[in-house]
């Protein structure tokens, strides 16, 4: 319970501090362990280093010491960056037509181990270390795609050099996303929260959408409970049903 009410606070924090969430919000994202932080984030921590990414290049800046935070690296990416995400000594990074795979073995020097490119749209991507989950959406949100699809690749043993197309699915105008156990949770703007069962990975199946009325653009699951970033606040689900989300509570943004 002390480390939930930890994360509401700090969730809280940043949401409330900035303008409503989009494909460039700042939430920060937790490099210990997959599934901590938000697939549309620009900003990852891990192993005391900072990675910020901008359009086309990463920023690397060493944090063990609050006080004497120091740059310490910058590498070049590529074009269009958008959202970055850590799980273990990995960077995963979305770009408009590409998706790149970064190792952080040494923190200060992330070095390219794979891509995989596709048509161009916007690109969150969140991963559970065997597979990466990326969503694209078209081009009505000015990400220049054509399609609103959630594709699922392989990146298991050395297929992280070159990630293999495992499973696709349409979902309309998908946003953020999170991994928990076999379920993924897709925010599709006012069509609702997509509840989808990845335990056969090249079949992926949509068991359920929530919507609550409300608008979705990112989520965060933590043990048993999913943080949902909404128009207006934050909205709490209980899923200790994997696939069956049940609403809690909302935390509202009271400073509009």
């Amino acid at each position: 319970m002390k480390n939930i009410q930890l994360l509401i606070a700090l969730m809280t924090s940043i949401f409330f501090s900035s303008c409503e969430k989009g494909d460039s919000g700042n939430n920060f994202t937790d490099g210990s362990s997959g599934g901590k932080g938000g697939s549309i984030a620009r900003v990852a921590i891990s192993n005391n280093h900072l990675y910020i990414v901008n359009s086309s290049e990463m920023k690397v800046y060493n944090v063990a010491d609050p006080n004497n935070v120091k740059e310490v690296n910058k590498v070049a990416i590529g074009f269009d960056v958008e959202t970055i995400y850590p799980y273990n000594d990995k960077l995963f990074i979305g770009a408009a037509s590409a998706m790149y795979i970064y190792d952080i073995s040494d923190p200060k020097n992330p070095g390219r181990q794979g891509m995989v490119s596709h048509i161009r749209a916007c690109d969150p991507v969140v991963t559970d270390g065997s597979y990466a989950y990326v969503t694209l959406r078209n081009n009505s949100t000015g990400c220049g795609g054509t399609q609103n699809i959630l594709n699922i690749y392989d990146i298991s043993g050395g297929k992280i050099l070159n990630p293999v197309l495992k499973g696709s699915t349409p979902l309309p105008q998908p946003y953020g996303l999170g991994i928990h156990e076999n379920t993924l949770y897709v925010c599709c703007a006012e069509a609702g929260l997509a509840v989808v069962d990845v335990t056969n990975r090249t079949q992926p199946e949509v068991v359920k959408v929530v919507t609550e009325g409300k608008n979705y653009t990112d989520v965060i699951p933590f043990e048993n409970t999913l943080f949902a970033y909404v128009k207006g606040g934050i909205a709490l689900f209980d899923i200790t049903d994997a696939n069956d989300p049940q609403f809690i509570a909302e935390i509202k943004n009271t400073s509009n």
